[in-house]
């Protein structure tokens, strides 16, 4: 069954509750944040993450309480990371993060009744067997034997050169975070044997590496590379340990017009 993530903050909790309620009767699955987590706890940033990853869409409810929330902010930047579907539920006139370049917003408003017809069009269907999609729910489970089955099937995505960037996305997590020693050996041998082959660069905006700003004063969206930006100390204002990564807001300029692009972007892994 096709999961979605809704990303939402306290605030909008009664417009994200709706729309899981809309999802799952149209056959979708959804994930509820228990009542009460420890936001402390080692656990948590993992667990959610988890979530993210074994999803096939990621939601979000954007507002001005979401643009003040770090782990809104945390958990967009990850599943940009994981080049997963993002689709945006705007909720009042707070733009978006100019690093969130997306190909569909849809606008809502309390209670958000109206939101799941509107998704809908942009959603995997709720029986999808997309093979990235079934990856990533193999990769998320509890259960060892069925990660390492997942990484066996990356290695034959890859060997396909199907979806190569968010598989090697997927395999990057796994090889950091995953809390079995073994899994994380086996994901990073993948990579391993994939570093050494010669392959070609991929199209600006594709690679895992590379992320695209916004620019709001001329509209023009440049692409900057992780390994070149994050460890410039000339582009970072400001680090900060969030769910065990490092999001760093970087000063960058527009490539069109030179104007001041301020950012925030994971950089875990990549300082």
């Amino acid at each position: 069954m096709t999961t979605i993530f809704v990303s939402h903050t306290e605030q909008d909790a009664a417009c994200a509750e709706q729309i899981r309620q809309g999802l799952e009767a149209q056959g979708y699955s959804t994930w509820r944040e228990p009542r009460a987590p420890d936001l402390n706890s080692l656990l948590y940033p993992k667990t959610i993450e988890d979530v993210i990853l074994g999803s096939a869409a990621y939601v979000l409810l954007w507002s001005s309480s979401a643009q003040q929330s770090e782990w809104v902010e945390r958990h967009t930047l990850f599943a940009q990371r994981l080049k997963k579907l993002i689709l945006p539920v705007l909720l009042d006139a707070t733009h978006l993060p100019n690093t969130l370049v997306v190909q569909a917003t849809i606008t809502g408003q309390s209670p958000c009744t109206d939101v799941v017809a509107q998704l809908k069009s942009h959603l995997p269907l709720p029986d999808s067997q997309d093979p990235l999609m079934a990856l990533s729910e193999r990769a998320a489970h509890n259960f060892i034997r069925l990660r390492k089955e997942a990484i066996d099937e990356a290695a034959a995505m890859l060997k396909r050169g199907e979806q190569r960037e968010a598989v090697l996305a997927l395999l990057e997590y796994l090889a950091r975070n995953d809390t079995m020693m073994g899994v994380r050996e086996k994901a990073q041998e993948i990579l391993d044997a994939e570093a050494r082959k010669s392959a070609p660069p991929a199209p600006a905006g594709q690679s895992r590496h590379i992320f695209d700003a916004l620019c709001k004063t001329c509209g023009h969206v440049t692409y900057f590379n992780k390994q070149h930006v994050c460890r410039d100390e000339q582009f970072v204002r400001e680090i900060r340990q969030r769910g065990g990564t490092q999001i760093c807001k970087l000063d960058l300029n527009c490539g069109h017009c030179g104007a001041e692009l301020k950012v925030s972007v994971d950089c875990g892994g990549y300082r």
